[in-house]
């Protein structure tokens, strides 16, 4: 019955037109959306395609079919002559004809596929979806699809785990390929050639046989007839009508197939019999764009039951939309399956595997699953669950900034940085602080090298006040040591535990200092200083991009030029290490790896991972151990300040000290310690005084106290509430039941209250004027000497000077101030710095977005009208955001790099712009290997060091230019972004954006917000705890396998470590001195050592060269062009383009004399670029595309008026 219904179907389908098909069932509906939602370029025209399918039918790469099924092992497909060819595909066929056994060897991978699963040599068993070393296992409709990229080979294999195996292959392959596949060279018919002479089938399939180890499996000769019956032709014929009425694909050929598994099959003549070949015809029209219909049935080739809510679909696109990713596309054409229903995505987060409504979709929150609507408040924000994500609203939140691990600063905006020196700094200055009250940090040395400097005491300091506090002392303006608790206006001081003392003020500014082996420093301030902080805690403006505000009001690009700006008084200038303190010796360094590894591996630290990145607290912890002489409690100090960190986000490590080693503190007479210490209620002087000891603190603190029920005396013992004396005015005290008359009035002391009744070197004394000479010895002399000389840099501060002591010297008549070469000029001729170069008055420099005058001493900055932000991506999977966060990740999968449209409740993206990343080392470092530019409905691809455009947009205008080591791509969008891709034909891309509108952007470059702290904001609106869950969320292919750390190749390769610091120490050497201080580069650095160790697979001094180009790029930008290359050194071959010429797509000697082409570090020396961007090579415009050229302007840095 069902072959005479099918025959009749296609009866009528035969004689009907395509609009009565189209409304006479949904069986015959013609389905083209699958194809039409993705763009042409993204199917498998451009690759060679090779199948075998049923009982042992095949198509080579050249589209010859033909029959063989043998049940040896045979190779399918490989690179001929290669004693290590890029794949290897071999399969076996069981006596039943289906496919018992396939193995893939793909570069190091080697993957086995039978009855019993999937298994990855060296792995074992996995389950799907899989992603590791470069090859990504998955569900692709119906069938398993393998895809396996690196940076030099692509390939794809598909099989159903019974009877078909397919593979995809780069054409690059064309011409050198063996086994069942044929030769792919083009032609048809010459598949079977060898040494001249055309074999039958079986005969070139027995020189593809490779015997499994002590096997020996006969010569098979051909076993599947090979003359079809007749009777079967026009059914078949009438079948591959109803897959496809209108694909062009010759029937021909499939018809044969088709009569064949009609005879071969148990029940022969039955429709069945066809359903392989029926749908690999299906299969291959629609990888060539061809319509197919839903032809299958319930009885007729059915797929089985749908899991779920899902439906059966012949053409259904693969790129499987989500909760987690509704968005995603993905390159490749339909297949048959289970797909969702139109208008709804897969519910991944639940794993029920339920279709639903995009407004249904849950969120997750530190891997707990909320449904929509649910509200969370988190820490200063408050958030709902929406279409998935999280819709976030801002809280008012107090401002902090810490002083940590004794050179480690946190501004209030997150800026993290480091510096050594010996001052005493402005860190906070603001007009909500009463009285003109500046806080200030004094830093001294703690050892012999320059780099051990510690933090020694906090000041402040009015009109009305003056407050020194340091390690467990307290001082006032008279220099008199204060007892605690200590009272003066409005501020209090006390010691809140053994090892805290804490300031309060009823103004906004508390102060937390910590007074253990290590003094650090916590200041809070509340919202209403936002955006009025100057001084080393940054400006609190929301932003992190201009923290390095200078006290002469421009923004420096490395901690020590902004810290010294901030100096107050005559001190050195602040420096950066350069070196690795860890690198200097070896069992410091596995000391420090040993102790610091603790925040990885124990268990109780790992309770806040999911919160708090304890990454940057290991490298402070290795850095501090390694860098003083103290080792233990500068590490115990950089694991208090991850548990800090960790209790701030609402997560308590209580008892973390007892788990380490050398962290536990030792408390004196009868005091005990505790996780969760405080003052208020368990000193004597509380239970008469509240308001003087009773402030809480933000987290709990930890330290010594008296147990609870009994109070600290004066004399640091834990007695009772009956033993406790009575605190008077002038620390006069009154012991327990003793009196006092106060006034007249005679006062007992009960329960502790009371109840009333009734020296330097000198310099030669002979200053030039207009100097004079102050001595500190002369009995007329100054307190300070030139330690509080005026100078124009205190001048910028507007600060008065707090010396630390007294020195003699020269210093300015009054009225005049010093500069930096020590000659002595008026205020209004002062003159500014900036990038470690001073400017006279009048003088201006130009950057991107500003232009700057010097006036007395302070830059006065107009902003340019636009200005622009870089995200960069580079090396071995190196990321710097458009607000400056740097981290490295090694995925291998498609990743968005930048879009707009991140709402899903608001309009789509404008654009999107993709990294794909492969395998690119043995240690299992990625690199990207393509960036695909989203336009709508125009697409660029750059890979293969050159690039593609496929579609196009009226609406985008953009131009193409070209140089020997760049490819750059201007885009414009009217009315919302200019952007600049700068793409170095390998491994580094910089995108340059210039946007009309604040839209917010996302993707692995940040949100672009100013604020780096919100960087490692996910897809759903969840800001991770470290960039691995970050770079998870933007996988652009849900099915590829997360990331969850990043390979450290230097460890896996020690050998190459030497090599790799000794080629990539000339970002620290001189010739990169001219921009180390525009330019922060120890993280350069540390890329470039990573690496250089990662790059294993040939291309070694590329990709060190490439990082160090980076670099040099950072440079340009900012204004320093460096030539950096030579002959010897990443040298440039650009004399090679004088002597070649391209013709069609190779270059070939020409015997002229042309001189034209040389190496330039960049266009404009010494120069910033204002109307296109400045990089090195050699340029000349390519394509214009809707856009004219506009000619490269060099605008010089400094223009004297």
């Amino acid at each position: 019955m069902i072959w005479l219904f099918l025959v009749l179907l296609c009866n009528i389908l035969h004689s009907s037109d395509q609009s009565h098909l189209e409304h006479s069932d949904h069986l015959f509906v013609t389905h083209s959306e699958g194809q039409r939602s993705l763009d042409e370029h993204h199917s498998a025209l451009d690759k060679g395609s090779c199948s075998t399918w049923s009982t042992g039918h095949f198509s080579t790469f050249d589209h010859y079919l033909y029959d063989f099924s043998g049940t040896c092992n045979y190779v399918f497909a490989t690179v001929c002559d290669e004693t290590s060819p890029d794949f290897n595909i071999q399969f076996r066929r069981g006596l039943n004809k289906t496919i018992e056994r396939i193995i893939i060897q793909a570069g190091p991978n080697t993957i086995t596929v039978d009855k019993s699963g999937i298994s990855v040599k060296d792995y074992g068993k996995i389950q799907m979806p899989y992603t590791s070393n470069g090859i990504q296992i998955a569900p692709f409709g119906h069938n398993t699809r393998l895809i396996s990229k690196r940076k030099e080979m692509e390939l794809a294999v598909f099989w159903n785990n019974v009877d078909y195996l397919m593979v995809l292959i780069e054409q690059k392959y064309r011409g050198r390929t063996c086994g069942l596949c044929g030769n792919f060279d083009g032609q048809e018919l010459n598949e079977f050639l060898s040494d001249g002479i055309l074999l039958d089938p079986y005969k070139y399939a027995s020189l593809h046989k490779i015997d499994d180890p002590a096997e020996i499996c006969p010569f098979e000769g051909m076993t599947t007839p090979t003359i079809p019956q007749n009777k079967d032709a026009a059914l078949c014929f009438q079948l591959l009508r109803l897959v496809s009425p209108s694909c062009n694909i010759s029937k021909k050929e499939f018809v044969i197939r088709c009569q064949l598994d009609m005879q071969d099959c148990s029940n022969p003549g039955h429709s069945n019999c066809s359903c392989a070949t029926l749908s690999e015809y299906s299969r291959q029209c629609s990888m060539s764009h061809q319509e197919v219909t839903n032809w299958r049935t319930k009885d007729f080739c059915s797929l089985g039951r749908c899991p779920g809510n899902q439906q059966y679909k012949e053409c259904g696109s693969p790129c499987l939309k989500t909760c987690s990713n509704p968005e995603y596309s993905c390159s490749s054409y339909c297949t048959y399956g289970c797909f969702c229903p139109e208008g709804t995505v897969l519910n991944d987060i639940s794993q029920n595997q339920i279709c639903i409504p995009i407004e249904e979709c849950p969120c997750t929150w530190k891997g707990e699953i909320f449904a929509p609507g649910h509200v969370i408040k988190a820490t200063c924000r408050t958030c709902k669950c929406t279409m998935g994500q999280w819709t976030c609203t801002e809280q008012p939140c107090p401002g902090t900034c810490s002083l940590e691990g004794g050179s480690f600063v946190t501004t209030f905006d997150s800026k993290p940085y480091r510096f050594h020196g010996v001052c005493t700094y402005i860190l906070l200055k603001s007009s909500m602080l009463p009285h003109n009250g500046t806080l200030m940090a004094v830093y001294e040395k703690s050892g012999f090298s320059s780099s051990e400097t510690s933090l020694a005491a906090i000041i402040y300091i009015s009109e009305k006040e003056k407050i020194m506090i340091s390690k467990n002392e307290v001082f006032d303006d008279e220099n008199e040591l204060k007892w605690l608790p200590y009272t003066t206006g409005d501020i209090t001081i006390f010691r809140q535990s053994s090892t805290h003392i804490q300031m309060y003020t009823p103004y906004g500014l508390e102060i937390l200092i910590q007074t253990g082996a290590i003094f650090q420093t916590y200041i809070k301030v509340g919202r209403h200083f936002r955006g009025t902080t100057q001084g080393l805690c940054g400006n609190y403006n929301g932003e992190t991009t201009d923290d390095f505000m200078t006290s002469m009001d421009i923004t420096e690009g490395t901690a020590p030029l902004f810290v010294d700006s901030w100096r107050s008084g005559y001190c050195p200038s602040a420096v950066e290490r350069d070196t690795d303190p860890c690198s200097m010796s070896q069992l410091n360094k596995i000391c420090a790896e040993t102790y610091c590894s603790v925040l990885k591996m124990n268990t109780l630290f790992q309770k806040c991972h999911s919160v708090v990145n304890p990454d940057p607290f290991i490298k402070r912890c290795q850095y501090q151990a390694c860098n003083y002489e103290e080792t233990f409690p500068y590490i115990c100090s950089a694991l208090g300040s991850y548990a800090r960190e960790c209790a701030l986000k609402g997560i308590f490590l209580w008892n973390w000290r007892n788990t380490v080693d050398n962290c536990t503190v030792s408390c004196t007479g009868n005091q005990t310690f505790s996780y969760n210490a405080e003052a208020c209620d368990r000193t004597c002087l509380s239970l008469s005084s509240r308001e003087i000891e009773c402030h809480p603190t933000d987290v709990p603190i930890d330290g010594c106290n008296c147990p609870k029920g009994t109070y600290l005396n004066h004399k640091d013992e834990c007695v009772q509430k009956s033993q406790c004396p009575c605190y008077l005015k002038g620390r006069k005290i009154i012991l327990a039941e003793q009196y006092t008359v106060i006034d007249g009035a005679t006062c007992y002391c009960i329960n502790g209250n009371l109840t009333c009744i009734g020296k330097s070197m000198n310099l030669l004394e002979n200053c030039s004027p207009p100097k004079k000479y102050i001595s500190c010895s002369a009995s007329k002399g100054s307190k300070d000497g030139v330690a509080c000389a005026p100078t124009c840099q205190m001048l910028a501060t507007g600060t008065g000077c707090i010396p630390t002591k007294c020195e003699s010297g020269c210093v300015c008549e009054s009225g005049l101030y010093e500069k930096l070469d020590g000659t002595c000029v008026s205020p209004e001729e002062c003159p500014c710095e900036y990038g470690g170069i001073s400017y006279e008055k009048g003088e201006e420099i130009n950057t991107e977005c500003n232009t700057c005058t010097c006036t007395r001493g302070k830059w006065k900055c107009i902003q340019n009208s636009m200005c622009s932000s870089t995200c960069s991506l580079y090396g071995e999977g190196h990321v710097t955001s458009f607000d400056g966060q740097h981290f490295a990740f090694d995925g291998n999968c498609e990743y968005i790099l930048a879009m707009d449209g991140c709402d899903m409740a608001k309009s789509p993206h404008t654009f999107k712009i993709v990294t794909e990343n492969v395998v690119c080392g043995n240690t299992g470092v990625t690199c990207s290997r393509a960036i695909k530019v989203y336009l709508g409905n125009l697409t660029i691809v750059m890979a293969d060091k050159t690039y593609t455009i496929y579609g196009s947009n009226p609406l985008i205008h953009f131009f193409i230019e070209e140089n020997t080591l760049h490819l750059i791509i201007q885009i414009t969008i009217p009315g919302k972004y200019n952007m600049t891709l700068i793409w170095n034909r390998h491994m580094n891309l910089f995108i340059k954006l210039f946007r009309e509108t604040k839209n917010h952007l996302c993707g692995l470059c940040g949100n672009y917000n100013g604020n780096v702290k919100d960087d490692f904001e996910t897809r759903s609106k969840y800001l991770a705890s470290n960039e691995f869950v970050f770079v998870n969320s933007w996988k652009d292919n849900p099915l590829c396998g997360d990331v969850s750390f990043a390979a450290d190749p230097c460890t896996k390769n020690p050998y190459r470590k030497a090599w790799a610091e000794k080629q990539c120490s000339i970002i620290n050497s001189p010739v990169f001195a001219p921009c180390h201080n525009k330019v922060y580069r120890m993280s350069y650095y540390e890329s470039c050592v990573r690496d250089s160790c990662g790059c294993d697979n040939g291309g070694d001094c590329e990709c060190m060269c490439d990082t160090i180009a980076v670099y040099a790029k950072a440079c340009l930008d900012a204004g320093v062009c460096i030539d950096w290359r030579t002959p010897d050194f990443c040298p440039v071959y650009c004399d090679y383009f004088n002597s070649h010429k391209k013709i069609g797509m190779d270059y070939s000697y020409v015997n002229e004399v042309n001189c034209s082409w040389h190496y330039r570090p960049c266009k404009c020396q010494n120069m910033l670029p204002v109307t296109e961007v400045n990089v090195e090579g050699k340029i000349r415009l390519f394509a214009f595309f809707r856009v004219q050229a506009v000619l490269a302007k060099c605008v010089a840095m400094v223009s004297h008026k």
